[in-house]
């Protein structure tokens, strides 16, 4: 730990090679990377699908307006008061050359006034301001300059300009160097830097990042990237993970079960949230972002906010301050699945600091080739924190709802249709008689 209260990586070996030092990071400690930032999970907006599906025909406007025009309708809607604090630009701002001097550069077409500028525009109102880099020599877009070569110039380019949070895609040439070297060296330059960044790790879940990711930055990408489709199953995009649509994320995360990789400061990252894109429907949406809370993932929506409007049923899913404060939850952990029953129903888990735990009831649809809607139940003594009761009153809260369902003795089901949910909060009430 250095003198300002960061923790520096850990080290087990240093490979030197021309331009570059990489450090050779072991397997994930008790303790995450902590210094400072990401404390709890990133909440906020990524530019990356504002204007297009996903940026795939590359017209996200991303434009000082843009960032400007989003921080102010973030602030109105009262998303800053909920925690959505981050504000950041993804593979766009940068021009296509380095400057004379082998720094980063804005595009002054788009950001006239530099980046600092919007940097101090959104700092001023209560917000942190994000940037985009990629660990090879070349962006995932337009072939903009990576980092490769270049980290510890690059870090301090960005932190000089105020940014509070940096993304590093896994594009470009890496020259056969390992991702855990790589990374762990753009960590070690943000950590000689005079400024804290919270760093976005986004290998896209390969070479098991799980394992390691959280030594060395505040979140990391676990899969593929995420498009706002329920299902979008197999191999369509590099990257871990059975596919990029919301039901193959929550297959994928069930496989990794997050509560043996998730910490304060190390949280797995399965992409952004598409809430409100025209093919994700109100359920599908509403279904994406309960396990996104239920599994402690960043909270950022890589949608266009300013097109939300207060009474949109959308809008009502982003804040819902009761599972928001699941995301939240000071104990830190993942949830987990439970259950996995034949039908496609399912059971997951989270415990919480004050001794509640959440649950969420699941129809996936998987073989129920009808689409019916399904009875999904759960039993107290399946939950982990109560395994063996044979007597047990417990309060029943449904999240979405914002109403108590009443004291039950035994447990609780409902009957879902395909897709959906029940995002439960748990109180024990009664007295616990176990099994001995």
């Amino acid at each position: 730990m250095d003198n300002d209260g960061r923790r520096i990586p850990a080290v087990a070996g240093v490979l030197v090679l021309p331009l570059l030092v990489f450090l050779v990071l072991p397997l994930r400690s008790a303790h995450a990377y902590n210094n400072g930032m990401g404390k709890t999970p990133p909440m906020g907006w990524n530019s990356w699908c504002t204007d297009s599906l996903c940026n795939l025909l590359g017209k996200d406007p991303c434009t000082e307006k843009e960032v400007q025009t989003t921080v102010v309708a973030m602030v109105e809607h009262g998303l800053l008061e909920l925690g959505y604090d981050y504000v950041a630009l993804d593979d766009c701002w940068s021009t296509t050359e380095r400057d004379a001097d082998g720094h980063l550069q804005a595009d002054t077409t788009k950001f006239p006034n530099g980046m600092k500028a919007v940097a101090d525009f959104v700092h001023a109102r209560g917000m942190k301001f994000g940037l985009y880099t990629s660990v090879g020599d070349e962006t995932c877009k337009g072939k903009r300059p990576g980092s490769y070569a270049h980290f510890a110039d690059d870090a301090k380019t960005l932190t000089a300009w105020g940014v509070d949070m940096i993304k590093m895609d896994h594009c470009g040439n890496k020259h056969n160097v390992s991702d855990q070297e790589l990374y762990g060296t753009m960590s070690a330059a943000l950590n000689q830097t005079d400024r804290p960044v919270l760093f976005s790790l986004c290998s896209w879940g390969l070479d098991n990042v799980w394992e390691w990711g959280a030594n060395i930055a505040q979140m990391y990408r676990i899969q593929m990237d995420h498009l706002p489709f329920w299902k979008l199953s197999g191999k369509r995009s590099a990257g871990a993970g059975y596919g990029q649509g919301t039901y193959d994320i929550i297959e994928w995360m069930a496989t990794l079960q997050p509560s043996k990789w998730t910490t304060q400061y190390g949280w797995m990252d399965p992409d952004f949230l598409m809430t409100e894109y025209f093919t994700m429907d109100f359920i599908g949406s509403r279904t994406e972002y309960t396990f996104w809370s239920l599994w402690s993932a960043p909270l950022l929506i890589s949608t266009d906010l300013r097109k939300l409007a207060s009474e949109d049923d959308k809008m009502r899913i982003i804040t819902n301050k009761e599972v928001i404060a699941i995301n939240q939850d000071p104990l830190g952990t993942g949830g987990d699945r439970i259950v996995n029953n034949t039908d496609g129903t399912q059971v997951w888990y989270k415990p919480l600091a004050n001794g509640d735990v959440c649950v969420v009831l699941y129809n996936s649809g998987t073989n129920n080739e009808q689409k019916r809607d399904l009875l999904v139940s759960v039993h107290w003594s399946v939950l982990p924190a109560w395994a063996g009761n044979v007597s047990l009153s417990v309060k029943v809260r449904d999240l979405w709802e914002g109403l108590d369902m009443g004291v039950f003795e035994s447990g609780y089901n409902a009957t879902l249709k395909v897709r959906d949910v029940k995002m439960l909060r748990l109180t024990k009430v009664g007295k616990e008689e176990t099994i001995v």
